[in-house]
């Protein structure tokens, strides 16, 4: 068995795994990156793999061949060079977008994976039995060749599987990433071919292929998905996230775009969206005689900070508060006060995941919002459990409560029952609100009632109940601060406002570390949206 065979199937076998990391981002800005698409990928490569074998050892009975092996693969590498010129096209035409529905996604992400990335992982899956046939001598050394074979190509697959996803697709990028590993492919089997070319000049003829990758990248727009506006684009460890200046108003959109993460327009300080009721929120958080200090509020998923510079703006005038986020993301968290109006300095920001955060805290909080998502409309399980309802409940301090952000298409939804019956599980108080967005619904829970007053003085006083003298506040109001908005949105939320139902909740799933279907329930209400939105 001969040095180069072990190297070429560490090659392949890095490429193939590179080739399904490179692909989740290829898909990303057009499907998203939800459980649907990772499964119709992950089951694609896998029958690329399948293929990719039996027609790897009837070609190596027929013809083994070095050459041959070394030319397909020389193939693979060409075919994922130009990838990314033709994929865009392809996945476009293709994408469900955030509106399709669950169905549309599956059909139309695995028909683009298909047409897209089974050919080069078909081919790159030849090598394997291709090799074993090559390098088997005697019948009495099969089964040691064919051992150190697949362990050459699995340790190739982890390093295809570690270098992009930690390596070359953040700091370099995708098309990078691609173009570099079509390059390897390309000049692993021009080496073979090569050997087998014997001295003279026509070994050298295969390197020439190499021009394809250069060329193919060179070619590349310099933008991954154009579209009418776009400030800012990147690809991060987590996420596509594009900035998008729509209507006078920076947009923070991620993935596929199907959803805002953030929003922000100059002079104005409402966003129209569910962000604003949240910005009431401070003023319930503790109840009068609570002592004079100032109110901790934190926000879990802050992203561009929409919700802190609501805060900042609207209720730190008139309760002293100590604002804090968490962001999975750092460079969505840098995106804040460039383009969404964050006061650099009003609020410490942690890079992080917000569970693991919270769990580390010593502190304690009179205010927890969880406003945090993946894949646009899906909150990550581990944020929607019981187990994790009862440790934020651990660092509430009296008097105050959790908000949780939940989509869903009618109070009685499934996903929405599931929620409120968890949260019952965690907290004695648990409330209710349709605030504004079209499936935005306010979940509180809390461990004493909540005391609607202040909500009930500014919704009849307006800006003037605010101007009161609050325990420690004291500010008065901003002049340029939109008082009958305040009074209207107090207005809006005090009448949304209701306890949830208990008996009613009890039909809903119980949300465990154990058994959280959040995917399953968030599709089935998207389902049901577009039912009711085409009646």
């Amino acid at each position: 068995m001969t040095r180069f065979l072990v190297a070429f199937v560490f090659v392949t076998g890095a490429s193939v795994m590179e080739l399904e990391m490179a692909a989740s981002r290829l898909l990303a800005p057009y499907f998203g990156t939800s459980q649907i698409v990772w499964a119709n990928l992950i089951g694609l490569i896998l029958i690329g793999l399948s293929l990719g074998y039996l027609l790897g050892g009837r070609l190596a009975d027929r013809r083994p061949d070095g050459r041959l092996m070394c030319a397909i693969v020389l193939a693979a590498g060409v075919y994922e060079a130009l990838l990314p010129l033709f994929s865009r096209p392809i996945l476009a035409a293709m994408t469900g977008g955030w509106f399709g529905t669950p169905v549309t996604v599956i059909l139309a992400s695995f028909a683009a994976i298909l047409a897209v990335f089974l050919p080069p992982v078909a081919a790159l899956a030849t090598v394997s039995p291709f090799a074993i046939r090559l390098a088997t001598r005697e019948v009495e050394q099969s089964g040691r060749v064919a051992g150190a074979l697949y362990a050459a190509s699995t340790a190739g697959s982890i390093l295809g599987t570690f270098v992009p996803a930690f390596l070359t697709i953040p700091f370099l990028g995708t098309r990078e990433t691609i173009a570099l590993f079509a390059a390897l492919q390309v000049a692993t089997a021009a080496w073979g071919l090569a050997l087998g070319a014997g001295r003279g000049p026509r070994r050298f003829g295969p390197f020439l292929w190499l021009l394809v990758p250069a060329l193919a990248y060179g070619a590349l727009p310099g933008v991954t998905k154009p579209v009418p506006g776009l400030l800012f684009e990147a690809e991060t460890f987590y996420q596509y996230v594009q900035v998008v200046r729509q209507g006078g108003a920076n947009l923070l959109v991620v993935n596929e775009g199907g959803g805002i993460q953030s929003i922000y327009e100059p002079g104005r300080d409402f966003t129209g969206l569910y962000t604003d009721d949240y910005a009431l929120l401070p003023f319930l958080a503790r109840p009068r005689g609570a002592p004079a200090r100032p109110e901790r509020a934190v926000v879990l998923g802050s992203a561009g900070g929409t919700i802190l510079r609501l805060w900042d703006r609207i209720a730190r005038p008139f309760v002293p508060m100590e604002l804090e986020g968490v962001e999975i993301d750092p460079v969505v968290a840098r995106l804040a006060a460039p383009y969404f109006g964050f006061r650099p300095g009003s609020a410490a920001v942690t890079v992080g995941d917000a569970r693991v955060v919270l769990d580390r805290s010593r502190e304690t909080y009179d205010l927890v919002v969880v406003d945090a998502y993946s894949h646009q409309l899906y909150i990550p399980f581990q944020l929607t459990t019981v187990e994790f309802f009862r440790s934020v409940r651990a660092h509430l301090a009296p008097g105050g409560f959790l908000a949780l952000n939940v989509n869903a298409s009618s109070p009685e939804d499934p996903l929405m029952l599931a929620f409120e019956r968890t949260l019952l599980a965690a907290f004695p108080h648990v409330y209710v609100a349709k605030v504004r967005g079209p499936l935005n619904f306010l979940l509180v829970g809390a461990l004493e009632p909540v005391s609607l007053a202040p909500l009930r003085a500014i919704a009849e006083d307006g800006l003037a109940a605010l101007a009161r003298p609050l325990e420690g506040a004291g500010a008065g109001v901003p002049a340029d601060l939109d008082g009958e908005a305040v009074r209207d949105l107090a207005a809006e939320l005090l009448s949304a406002w209701r306890p949830v139902d208990a008996g009613l909740a009890r039909r809903g799933v119980l949300l465990t570390d154990d058994r959280a279907p959040v995917e399953y329930l968030t599709n089935a209400m998207v389902v049901r949206a577009i039912e009711e939105a085409l009646r």
